[in-house]
């Protein structure tokens, strides 16, 4: 025993680079389980219908997390339980939660960044902090717009409904720059650039995205429904002018990406006639399907040969893939003898789709790099203990290269998992009865609408391809009710 201890003691005066070699060994060890492990019980309750269970146990999750990296992840995961469970209010709540960690990580970007970057390359990209992505950001927003717009609260849905078109602006110009810079940092790096670059790498790696490449993508990060409800919202509750320019440019915007739907011509019609001075208030009821599970990451291994310090290491390494989700069903309105479907505003597999995309070449490099710079330290910190004649240290050093080899590497594939698969619309003349019935699958519901004249607005949650329960909330438009 006090011969280990005096190695020990010897190993506390190796040169530097051993200890950093064996920090790098043992960092990949944290955090093996990667998030869809994590969550894949909670999520197969929810998508069983159980959503108490789901929920109770998201909320836990969330909770306890509270400080940790992934805080921002469980806490946008309970909110959506919450709302299936129809606690609007408690889900608003969640929300207004992580819209505050969000914030912080806009204001706090560079000084936070230089750390996150710093452990990304000592470790698995799953163990930095998660600030959500482009389409998390303004989705937060939207969703605290559209709950506000049905608890009433006029003042708070127009602050959020801003907020998530200014998070559409910043992620054009910021995203772009951010993700430019970390790749230029990469690629000249000493040790990850030559792998980062090598073609063979990049054709291996680029085979598992083929599929990614398929789906249309939606520019400038544009989500076709925030532009919608922002739309709607200002056309409704517009004071002056301004509003009405507002509501003009967000239907055009949702319009010029949805060409088919003819429910948003409407909308940019009446919104055109009101900004001429001319449009009257419309005795309509619309109708907002969200339905079926949001795309998500699952992680997939690939083998790799990597050039690292004059040699040439094999790996096996860990990347996100996008899952896309599809089984896309609509929603039967039925209005007495009539009967309306709704019609596609925004598909998720696009909208994030678009998302990853952008963010693909820092994943790959990012991950790539963080192999190569734990691999190269660790040759560098061996090479150190052999030039100190210690046996001892050598056969430690020798395994710290080989745990570096094999150590788990896990790829980050924390997304927001209970957001929809997509959001569909249907307009109609208001029932002179005042009543709906919503048919999803082999699900259907009777609405009763709120009493007088004027627009009104059904938001409708399906989460299961019309095998669930549906969640209704109702609300009479505008700034007079």
């Amino acid at each position: 025993m006090n011969g280990i201890f005096k190695n020990i003691g010897r190993m506390m005066h190796a040169p530097k680079g051993f200890l950093l070699g064996v920090i790098l060994c043992i960092l990949p060890l944290t955090g093996c389980v990667s998030y869809q492990d994590q969550a894949r019980e909670i999520h197969a309750h929810y998508h069983a219908g159980d959503f108490d269970t789901a929920q109770a146990a998201l909320t836990r999750k969330a909770n306890r997390k509270a400080k940790g990296k992934d805080a921002l992840i469980w806490r946008l995961e309970e909110a959506s339980a919450l709302r299936v469970n129809n606690r609007l209010e408690d889900s608003t709540r969640s929300f207004e939660i992580a819209d505050q960690m969000i914030r912080d990580f806009e204001d706090n970007s560079a000084s936070f960044h230089l750390g996150q970057e710093t452990l990304s390359a000592f470790s698995n990209p799953a163990n930095i902090t998660y600030e959500g992505w482009t389409t998390d950001r303004i989705m937060v927003s939207t969703y605290l717009g559209v709950h506000n717009i049905i608890q009433g609260n006029e003042d708070a849905a127009r602050i959020h409904l801003n907020k998530a078109y200014q998070r559409q602006r910043d992620a054009v110009t910021k995203n772009a720059k951010s993700i430019e810079k970390e790749q230029e940092e990469l690629r000249h790096n000493n040790q990850s650039g030559k792998a980062i670059s090598n073609r063979q790498v990049n054709s291996t790696v680029d085979s598992l995205y083929s599929d990614l490449k398929k789906l249309q993508p939606i520019a400038d990060y544009v989500n076709p429904f925030t532009s919608y409800i922002r739309g709607l919202f200002f056309l409704y509750y517009a004071t002056d002018s301004g509003d009405l320019d507002i509501a003009l440019k967000s239907l055009q915007q949702a319009a010029a990406f949805t060409p088919g739907n003819s429910y948003v011509k409407q909308d940019l019609a009446l919104a055109e006639s009101f900004a001429a001075g001319e449009g009257t208030l419309p005795d309509v009821t619309y109708v907002i399907f969200e339905s079926g599970s949001a795309p998500w990451l699952e992680q997939e291994r690939i083998d790799l040969n990597l050039p690292i310090d004059k040699g040439i290491y094999s790996f096996n390494v860990a990347f996100p893939i996008f899952m896309p989700q599809y089984g896309v069903n609509t929603l039967q309105v039925r209005s007495g003898s009539e009967v309306h479907q709704t019609q596609m505003l925004a598909d998720m597999n696009r909208i994030f789709g678009t998302d990853f995309q952008r963010e693909l070449p820092r994943i790959v490099a990012r991950t790539i790099a963080t192999v190569v710079l734990r691999q190269a330290a660790s040759i560098a910190a061996n090479q150190a203990l052999k030039n100190t004649g210690n046996d001892t240290a050598q056969v430690l050093g020798g395994l710290a290269i080989l745990a570096a080899q094999f150590s788990v590497n896990i790829a980050d594939t924390r997304s927001w998992t209970l957001l929809p698969q997509n959001f569909q619309i249907c307009r109609i003349p208001t029932p002179e009865n005042g009543r709906l019935t919503l048919v999803d699958g082999r699900q259907n519901a009777v609405v009763n609408l709120p009493p007088g004249h004027g627009p009104n607005l059904v938001f409708v949650k399906s989460p299961g391809h019309g095998t669930t329960r549906m969640i209704i909330w109702s609300r009479k438009l505008g700034s007079d009710q």
